[in-house]
């Protein structure tokens, strides 16, 4: 997803040429194979394996719980107890799965549980929160959208950046993972529905649902007016 103009859009289905969709369906095709050929080694006794899978998944699982935890030390936690859960259940893990998608399922499910444990402890704690980093990056901004800009662009685009993760952290649980999991992560909507465990058109539905919120609450910012945000947000996360 990008912004263009005072639109939200997917910028999957809106930049990508036949040619770039079938490279991305390639790389993925090879990624899985790779996973799953990681997996069942691990699975046959080969420890090596699994620090392969620590060392090739570990920094998208953390990417995706930062940004949806915004706290840097329970990241750290869940990450842990991602490729923990990995170790325990590998008995469990069937080749007909990605390795990743597997591994997001068990990141988003840990996530969710922690949003609960953490809006039930704000029923009980008033709690005075930090704006979110200056710097922290838009989800909705892919690194080949990047590009030199004057100052007061990059100003700007640092402002809405923020204003639009505040937003996202504001968004529906579900629809807050699969947002992320699909512009942060580039995991398909198929994936995404294996993840959120429900169905392709669900999960469409749900992200055009995420898409229309943002397009609304973003509204007054393009017309020159403040953003209203719902509450603080507290983030602890650092780059």
């Amino acid at each position: 997803m990008k912004i263009v103009g005072n639109k939200v859009t997917d910028s999957k289905s809106a930049q990508d040429s036949p040619d770039q969709a079938q490279g991305r369906d390639s790389r993925d095709a090879q990624d899985a194979a790779s996973g799953r050929e990681l997996m069942l080694a691990f699975q046959a006794g080969d420890s090596a394996a699994f620090d392969g899978i620590v060392y090739r998944y570990q920094q998208p699982v953390q990417n995706f719980l930062r940004r949806y935890l915004r706290d840097r030390d329970r990241m750290e936690d869940l990450t842990q107890e991602v490729f923990i859960r990995v170790y325990k259940s590998r008995e469990r893990y069937q080749p007909t799965a990605k390795l990743r998608t597997w591994l997001f399922t068990i990141a988003t499910r840990l996530a969710l549980n922690e949003i609960r444990s953490i809006r039930r402890k704000r029923r009980v704690f008033s709690e005075v929160a930090d704006e979110p980093e200056a710097d922290s990056p838009s989800p909705f901004r892919a690194a080949e959208d990047y590009r030199e800009e004057a100052p007061a662009e990059q100003v700007q685009e640092k402002e809405l950046g923020k204003i639009i993760d505040r937003l996202i952290e504001e968004l529906p649980p579900n629809q807050k993972a699969a947002i992320l999991l699909s512009q942060l992560q580039k995991l398909s909507y198929k994936e995404i529905a294996e993840v959120l465990d429900m169905s392709v058109m669900a999960v469409k539905s749900l992200l055009m649902r995420g898409r229309e919120i943002l397009r609304g609450r973003l509204k007054p910012y393009f017309d020159g007016k403040p953003v209203q945000f719902e509450a603080p947000v507290a983030d602890t996360s650092e780059d």
